[in-house]
C-alpha cells in the first residue's frame, strides 16, 4: 500500500490531492560526518530518515503532511577531517532550504517543518527561517525537541560536553531503537577528550584536541533509553507540527 505522505512514492495526480489538503512539509535533515567505528558516516541521515517515518506514523491522519526525502549533506566543519565527513558550506545549506520552502510556497503552501538530526546545521536552518519569514513563509526546527528532560533520567555515563551528544550513550541509543542494524556495538569506545580552556569561545576542529569523534561513553547505549527519549521526541513533534498546521491554515483564510 502507498505511504501518501511519502512524496517519493506519489505520482502527479496523488501528489494534487496532497497539496489540496495544504499538508505541512516534512524535510528530514542530515549530514555525513564521522561516528567513530560502532555508527556510520550516516547516522545522522539514517536518524532523520526514521524520525520522519515515525512521526508519520504517530500523526497518522490527525494532520495533513507531507515527507520530503532527506537532505543528506550538511555543515560538518567542526568534524570536517575526520576520514567519514563530508560537508557543504551552511550557505549552502540555507539556501537548499529556502529553495524547497519557496517552491512550496509557489504550490499554495507556507509552512515546512525540519527534522534535523544534526547540531551542525543549526546557524544555517535559523538564517533560512528569518528570511523565509519575511517572505511570508514558516520553517520549523526540530531538533530532539522534549528529549532534554528524558535524557536526564536516562543517562548513566557522565556526558563530555553539556552542549554536545555525539556517538555517545544517547546517540547511540537513538541509533538502537531506531536503526540497530547500522550499529556495532562490539566496536564502542568511550572517549572523554580534554577539551582547550577556551573551546567555547573559540572555534577548534574536534580533530585538533581528540582522535575519535565519539564523545562519551556508547557503550552504557541501550535500545530502551532511545526508546523513551524518541518517543517523547515524537510526541512533542507531533503536537507541534499540529499547530503549525492550525496556524498555516489561519494564514491562508487571511490571504484568501
Amino acid at each position: 500500500m502507498t505511504d501518501r505522505t511519502d512524496i517519493t512514492g506519489l505520482n502527479d495526480s496523488e501528489m494534487a490531492a496532497a497539496l489540496a489538503r495544504k499538508p505541512v512539509l516534512i524535510l528530514p535533515l542530515g549530514a555525513v560526518e564521522s561516528h567513530g567505528d560502532h555508527l556510520p558516516a550516516g547516522t545522522d541521515n539514517i536518524l532523520a530518515a526514521r524520525l520522519a517515518e515515525e512521526l508519520a506514523r504517530v500523526i497518522g491522519s490527525a494532520t495533513p503532511i507531507l515527507r520530503l526525502p532527506v537532505l543528506p549533506f550538511g555543515q560538518v566543519w567542526s568534524l570536517a577531517d575526520a576520514p567519514g565527513s563530508f560537508g557543504i558550506s551552511g550557505e549552502t545549506v540555507t539556501r537548499a532550504l529556502l529553495d524547497i520552502a519557496f517552491s512550496a510556497r509557489a504550490k499554495g503552501l507556507s509552512t515546512m517543518a525540519v527534522i534535523n538530526a544534526h547540531l551542525g546545521n543549526a546557524a544555517a536552518i535559523r538564517d533560512a527561517q528569518r528570511v523565509a519569514r519575511e517572505h511570508d513563509f514558516t520553517i520549523a526546527n526540530f531538533f530532539y525537541p522534549g528529549a532534554s528532560a528524558v535524557i536526564a533520567r536516562c543517562r548513566e555515563k557522565p556526558e563530555a560536553h553539556p552542549a554536545f551528544l555525539h556517538a555517545c550513550e544517547i546517540e547511540t541509543s537513538y541509533m538502537l531503537h531506531l536503526s540497530p542494524e547500522h550499529v556495532a556495538m562490539d566496536k564502542a569506545v568511550a572517549n572523554y577528550p580534554e577539551f582547550p580552556e577556551d573551546f567555547d569561545f573559540v572555534p577548534y576542529r574536534w580533530t585538533e584536541f581528540s582522535d575519535s569523534p565519539v564523545l562519551g561513553d556508547p557503550r552504557a547505549a541501550t535500545a530502551e533509553k532511545g526508546r523513551l527519549i524518541i518517543e517523547a521526541v515524537l510526541a512533542n513533534m507531533a503536537r507541534h507540527v499540529g499547530l503549525l498546521h492550525a496556524r498555516q491554515e489561519k494564514d491562508l483564510e487571511i490571504h484568501a
